[in-house]
């Protein structure tokens, strides 16, 4: 469920939106608006499951970012290496983690419908403390089968809350355990290895260059 303060500012959302709606110019851009967030005042943990959020950022200078988007038509990342996530990502909308309130809240602009945005498609809500696919880099990356892109013509706004998601829309880190212990994981990015047969030949290729020499 979402808390009293996400759904103040979701409300105020439709308010908004009902006021376009009868023909009030509240000088809006054009597209339709979504309403996305985690749960505020929540448990959030780094991939070691003790530090938190907020210690991550306080103590060891990490930046926690969070975007909503999708990957390009045709890319399942849930088959797909996570080395190649980056390069079929297209992002809506950043936003930084708010230690304050410990959740990352924001009201996006879908303005249209065109691939990979299109109606009915998956959204994503990907956190990150890198995009680089390293032993370091953190993510966990959400996708609830209720968040599907609305029509960006559409008057309502929509809404996309972590705290809908259930353990089963993760597709990497963890999200909204049945033990209730926590918000969100973050998990270690997997670092591609060096296939066996790249290191057969870089070694065959050394011993041939000792031999020249």
């Amino acid at each position: 469920m979402m808390n009293l303060r996400t759904l103040c500012i979701f409300g105020i959302a439709f308010v908004a939106a009902a006021d376009l709606a009868f023909g009030q110019d509240l000088s809006q851009p054009p597209g339709t608006q979504i309403g996305w967030a985690s749960e505020a005042f929540a448990t959030n943990y780094m991939a070691d499951g003790v530090t938190t959020f907020e210690q991550a950022v306080a103590d060891n200078g990490v930046t926690i970012r969070f975007e909503l988007g999708t990957f390009a038509t045709g890319f399942d990342p849930r088959t797909a290496s996570q080395a190649d996530w980056v390069a079929n990502w297209i992002v809506l909308q950043g936003a930084d983690y708010n230690t304050g309130d410990q959740q990352v809240i924001e009201t996006a602009t879908l303005s249209s419908n065109a691939s990979p945005f299109g109606l009915n498609a998956q959204a994503y809500i990907w956190g990150f403390t890198s995009k680089d696919t390293d032993p370091e880099s953190q993510w966990i990356l959400l996708a609830a089968p209720a968040w599907k892109w609305p029509d960006a013509n559409s008057p309502l706004p929509t809404t996309f809350s972590v705290s809908d998601a259930v353990a089963m829309d993760a597709i990497t880190g963890s999200v909204n355990p049945g033990d209730g212990s926590y918000h969100m994981q973050f998990s270690y990015v997997a670092v591609p290895e060096t296939s066996s047969a790249l290191l057969a030949a870089t070694a065959v290729f050394g011993l041939a260059w000792r031999r020249r020499r």
